[in-house]
């Protein structure tokens, strides 16, 4: 983009058009602060990420007691959109909360549920705040009552609650990173700093006099599984986080089915660990952990078949599971009605579960601890034949003399994973003159049929997942009649190649003094008069010095059946390609007779 200004320094701002001179005059100022905008529009980065939530604030207290109390919170949270250009949609909050009311920056707001979350969908770039009343069931066990909440994605989160009681109490909020307890009349308050997790856990209780006695731990605990269904095996990788609170722990104890194999045990400060005959698994600390303390078990069973082989911990409070299966073959998987859990979206999958395979994750599932059984009915279905060799573009060129000898040069772009050979059945009377394979000279066998020549293959290199392709190329020669003066006829022959081609291009060139007729074209090929593209072949640059090396040895092992000559090199040779050109084309040849047939009108020589 090129501008053209005509700057005034020192003349007040007074644009000027002219029609006839095709001029705007601005300000030095006026054009600079226009230039330098254009200029930040040009470099504006796409942020990385549509939106952000810095914090998340929950001040609420507690209505009623026993099994009809509840938790009404207000959460406050501050968040930024990123996206200039388009919508963006924000999830605020976890849908298993009644929302009474939700307000961005001041002004009412209409949220929607998506992927279980009260979701907020805006276009407006920018900071926001939001404010969200909600209504929380709360659950009563063993003297202990609290609620679960899940969290927003948000970088800090704070808790502030109160519960009516006139007896002190005791609060617990897993993974809390600090908490500040405090009271004023009938009302115990609690102030909790949580970093970023998945769901929040308030709990509390009647404090007692804490006896001299050491107090027990308390151990919550997050599994997350991922179940990998293949041939023969089924691969479990399990990560498993703690909450250690009141009293260090240096041992834990888990059940695993008597018929998996451990491979692999993951965890800070690991001293030993030993799986006795029933599956129990015991695992010992070099130091007694709190807090967070994570574990990662990797096993695996012979049979895929069955329930799944899952982690059960044991001395756990509380356990909240998560639980993913992927195919990662050309097998059927088949759930079973589950026990002890129960089955969700595949995207309420923690993403440290996703977020590992590269398989599609089909079935997913999450239980709150205990017995969890999960049956899965493997079909394995046979294995079908698949193309291992592919010629993608095929290139052709005939010359044509005047005493009537044909000369073809063929070459082929074939993307090779096992083949040995590529067979070829020539025209009939053909003698084959060069061949090479990924730009170096070989030499053919000849088959058992008449006609039929091996050409040696190399494997193609896997580039990013695909197969790489190299060039074969073949030169031959054909006797024939001296051609017509006058009105004649010509039909010639491709080789049959034994390896589907997605594009034949064939260019015949006969002598100037001959004239085709294209009304009377025929054959298994079309004629045309431009090709519908440029012909695509690998470059013999391309190909790596590993294919050239199997080239090399393929030349050097081949035995005494060369075409043209025993025990020498072969020779590469040039088509001179001169005269006329007539073209024709296929798409998508499988092992058929290629030929094309047209008559010429021939002038005297």
């Amino acid at each position: 983009m090129i501008f053209l200004f005509s700057v005034a320094l020192a003349a007040p701002f007074s644009p000027a058009f002219s029609s006839t001179e095709g001029m705007v005059e601005l300000p030095w100022n006026d054009f600079d602060r226009l230039y330098r905008t254009w200029m930040s529009e040009q470099d504006r980065e796409v942020a990385p990420r549509a939106w952000t939530l810095d914090r998340a604030v929950f001040a609420g207290s507690v209505v009623g007691t026993g099994e009809g109390a509840y938790a009404t919170l207000r959460l406050r949270l501050r968040g930024t959109v990123h996206t200039r250009d388009g919508w963006a949609a924000v999830p605020l909050l976890g849908a298993s909360a009644a929302l009474r009311s939700a307000k961005i920056d001041g002004k009412d707001a209409t949220l929607y549920v998506q992927d279980g979350f009260y979701t907020l969908l805006t276009d407006r770039p920018g900071a926001f705040d939001a404010e969200l009343d909600i209504v929380v069931r709360t659950f009563e066990s063993e003297g202990e009552t609290g609620f679960t909440l899940p969290l927003p994605a948000a970088g800090a989160t704070v808790v502030a609650l109160a519960v009516p009681s006139a007896e002190p109490l005791a609060f617990e909020v897993p993974g809390a990173q600090g908490l500040a307890l405090s009271s004023a009349g009938d009302e115990r308050r609690v102030e909790a700093f949580v970093p970023a997790m998945t769901s929040l856990t308030v709990t509390w209780r009647r404090a007692v006099e804490e006896s001299k006695e050491k107090r027990e731990a308390r151990v919550y605990a997050e599994t997350r599984t991922l179940v990998g269904v293949s041939e023969g095996v089924l691969a479990c990788k399990v990560d498993i986080d703690y909450t250690i609170l009141h009293a260090p722990v240096d041992r834990f104890a888990l059940r695993l089915p008597a018929d998996v194999t451990v491979l692999e045990l993951r965890g800070k400060g690991i001293r030993s660990w030993a799986q006795a005959k029933d599956g129990t698994l015991d695992v010992a600390l070099n130091y007694g952990a709190t807090g967070t303390w994570k574990l990662g078990i990797d096993y695996e069973r012979a049979n895929p078949a069955g329930p799944l082989p899952l982690v059960r911990l044991a001395g756990v409070t509380r356990e909240t599971d998560y639980i993913g299966v992927d195919a990662r073959s050309a097998m059927e998987i088949v759930a079973g009605a589950p026990s002890g859990a129960v089955p969700i979206d595949v995207r309420e999958l923690p993403a440290s579960i996703t977020g590992q395979t590269d398989y599609p994750v089909l079935l997913a599932y999450r239980a709150r601890g205990g017995e969890v059984g999960i049956p899965l009915e493997i079909r394995q279905h046979p294995d079908m034949d698949m193309l291992v060799t592919l010629v993608d573009t095929a290139s052709a060129d005939t010359l044509v003399t005047r005493d009537g000898r044909r000369m073809t040069r063929v070459r082929y772009g074939v993307r090779n994973n096992r083949r040995q050979i590529l067979r070829l059945k020539l025209p009939a009377g053909a003698s084959v003159w060069s061949a090479a394979v990924a730009g170096r000279a070989v030499k053919v066998g000849q088959g058992a049929e008449a006609g039929v020549v091996l050409i040696p293959l190399v494997r193609s290199d896997a580039s990013g997942g695909a197969l790489s392709a190299f060039q074969v190329e073949l030169v031959y020669v054909e006797a024939g009649a001296p051609l017509d003066v006058g009105r004649g006829g010509m039909r010639i022959s491709l080789p049959t190649i034994d390896a589907p081609t997605s594009v034949l291009q064939w260019s015949i060139w006969t002598p100037t003094t001959l004239t085709v007729l294209p009304k009377t074209a025929e054959g298994t090929v079309h004629l045309v008069t431009t090709f519908s593209a440029p012909p695509v072949l690998p470059a013999e640059a391309v190909v790596t010095q590993a294919a050239q090396a199997a080239v090399r040895a393929e030349v050097a092992n081949q035995g005494e059946t060369g075409t043209l000559g025993l025990g020498v090199a072969p020779v590469h040779v040039e088509v001179p390609l001169t005269g006329n050109v007539t073209r024709f084309e296929r798409t998508l040849v499988i092992d058929e007779e290629l030929w094309a047939g047209f008559d010429y009108r021939g002038a005297a020589r």
